[in-house]
């Protein structure tokens, strides 16, 4: 069947159609994956993750209230189930990381590194108050772990991160931080990894020993070392009271520690029957110590020293076509009457028969939240002065345009509209200067640098001025041979008519040939921005610490921001956005400015 001339005008027009459609996908989908990828976290970035991931849901606290199991996840969930028929009855998240819990009479206490500390209602978790707290040098991406102890009146809180010594407490009547803790001593540096109130003191695990803190004199009373208690190089985590005596545990095993004489008592490791030596949780319960490892339940009998091991006793990971009972990482443990529940990663939950070794019911608690990391733009200008790089680039980019602008239109006016000896030489010479490689430049133009400072005393490395002269270099001869096109498309006779009418020639060129040219101007100044803007080699080289552009500053998170490639997508993206509104502001100077030069006279 023969097409009509029309109809195949229409065939063609959608075909050119589909093809632009597609090459602008093309052409943006750079942009909206840098976007969408400033969103997501740096291991998901390094993996290769496509979509967002999820925050982890390990059930780290069980706690069961009469026929209710309350199950605490590591993603910030609050869950509670109905222990008899494994239903789950309510559920709310305040969407954390690096969480802890602890639970009074009415209220469950939560911390966090990012939502601030928050008390919630034991039986409305919906009903939440945050209270906002501050640490010096503190930093979320660095937060190992928050850890809290209480006892009727205070709560005492800490995060895990290198670099801070200190504790807030928290009055519970006043509902205020009332108080900061400063437990540097002989083993700082150091980090709270667990703390736990027993009797009048306050003592404090860390990854250098066990200190002892007297609240009422504010001062570390006692220490005890890693090397003194005959401890590996390990962090001392769930500080336990059992029979007068502290128990706790880490990746080495579990350790029974004596506040009195200050000495390790006793050990329980994968040598004593255990299940593995790295153990997350321990609890206390009818004479018998039940530890939480990586590969399941251990039980010991503490008069006897009998291990008896629970492994596959939790369901698979979800998702997972294998449906019998497997080993998981246990965190949480609780005990009521005659059940026992265990927690473990990924938000699975078994409610374990001591007696026959089997697993009774397992609940499984749903998957974290969707983690979409806003708090990237936060610590991008938080934690790392990307700030000054924006300020250095606007300041070195627009500086260079304006310079660049005036410099070239004055000239290209001139070869335009002037005969005059070496002026066809002259335009040619400014088009030759962008044959030679740019880099061929850097070596000539650092020594440079360095003889005019040793000659004149003026600093040119490391300034705005030296950084502005070389970007003007560069940018004002091509700038010259682009705008000479656009004067020449402008007819003489405007020119003439007006000289007629008694301008000079600095009258005709300001009020009749600059006004015809803004479009030609502007279209060869945001190309001067951008280029200027996108500059690495002679801003690496010629640049300082005080006056690193943006694309200096982006370059450095690769190295020396532990290869921070989250923060690096959130600066790419900002430095995207005044070039995308310089853009859209000047879009119809530079369309138009794009073709006033096509079409001579």
């Amino acid at each position: 069947m023969k097409l009509s001339y029309y109809m195949q005008q229409r065939l063609v027009k959608r075909v050119i159609d589909v093809i632009m459609v597609v090459l602008l996908i093309i052409t943006i989908f750079p942009i909206f994956w840098m976007l969408f990828s400033s969103f997501k976290s740096n291991t998901e970035i390094l993996l290769g993750k496509v979509p967002f991931g999820r925050a982890g849901n390990d059930a780290i606290v069980l706690e069961a209230r009469g026929r209710s199991l309350f199950v605490f996840t590591s993603d910030g969930a609050l869950n509670k189930f109905d222990i008899d028929s494994g239903a789950l009855l309510k559920r709310d998240s305040v969407k954390s990381m690096a969480t802890s819990f602890i639970t009074d009479d009415q209220n469950v206490w939560i911390g966090t590194a990012d939502r601030g500390f928050i008390q919630a209602s034991i039986d409305d978790f919906s009903k939440r108050r945050v209270f906002p707290y501050e640490f010096k040098n503190f930093d979320i991406n660095k937060v190992v772990t928050t850890v809290m102890a209480q006892d009727n009146k205070n709560i005492w809180f800490g995060v895990q991160q290198k670099g801070i010594e200190k504790l807030l407490q928290f009055d519970k009547e006043k509902r205020s931080f009332d108080k900061e803790i400063d437990f540097s001593c002989d083993l700082s540096p150091c980090q709270a990894t667990s703390i736990l109130k027993y009797g009048n003191l306050l003592w404090i695990g860390t990854n250098k020993g066990i200190l002892a803190f007297d609240p009422s004199k504010n001062s570390v009373v006692r220490t005890y070392s890693l090397g003194q208690l005959g401890l590996p190089q390990i962090d001392i985590k769930n500080l336990t009271p059992y029979n007068g005596n502290l128990f706790f545990t880490t990746s080495s095993g579990i350790y029974s520690f004596s506040p009195s004489s200050g000495k390790i008592l006793r050990s329980f490791t994968a040598q004593n029957g255990l299940l593995s030596d790295r153990v997350n949780a321990v609890y206390f319960s009818g004479g018998n110590m039940y530890a939480g490892t990586n590969g399941g339940l251990s039980v010991v009998d503490l008069m006897t020293g009998s291990v008896k091991n629970f492994e596959a006793v939790f369901t698979p990971v979800e998702g997972t076509k294998d449906k019998r009972l497997v080993r998981a990482d246990v965190f949480g443990l609780c005990s009521q009457a005659d059940s026992f529940f265990a927690g473990a990663s990924s938000g699975r939950i078994s409610k374990i028969n001591i007696s026959n070794s089997s697993a009774d019911k397992t609940y499984l608690v749903k998957d974290g939240h969707m983690v979409v990391r806003w708090r990237n733009y936060i610590d991008l200008w938080k934690n790392i002065d990307f700030g000054l790089y924006l300020k250095n680039s606007l300041i070195i980019c627009g500086i260079t345009m304006v310079l660049a602008m005036i410099f070239a239109t004055l000239a290209a006016y001139a070869l335009a509209r002037f005969n005059f000896p070496g002026n066809q030489l002259f335009s040619v010479g400014v088009l030759a200067t962008q044959m030679i490689p740019s880099i061929m430049y850097l070596i000539p133009i650092y020594i440079m640098f360095t003889k005019l400072t040793q000659l004149t005393g003026f600093p040119m490395k490391g300034t705005y001025f030296g950084l502005i002269m070389i970007y003007s270099a560069f940018f004002i001869p091509f700038s010259i041979w682009i705008l000479r096109g656009f004067f020449a498309a402008i007819p003489v006779e405007l020119e003439e008519a007006a000289r007629i009418d008694g301008c000079n020639p600095f009258q005709v060129f300001w009020y009749v040939v600059l006004p015809l040219a803004v479009p030609g101007i502007i279209a060869t100044g945001v190309y001067v921005f951008l280029t200027a803007w996108d500059e690495l080699m002679f801003a690496w080289v010629l640049c300082n610490a005080d006056t690193m552009t943006i694309p200096v500053g982006i370059r450095l998170f690769v190295g020396n921001y532990q290869n921070r490639f989250d923060l690096m997508m959130a600066a790419a993206t900002v430095a995207t956005l005044p070039v995308m509104i310089l853009f859209f502001m000047l879009q119809k100077h530079i369309v138009k400015g794009l073709t006033a030069g096509a079409v001579k006279g």
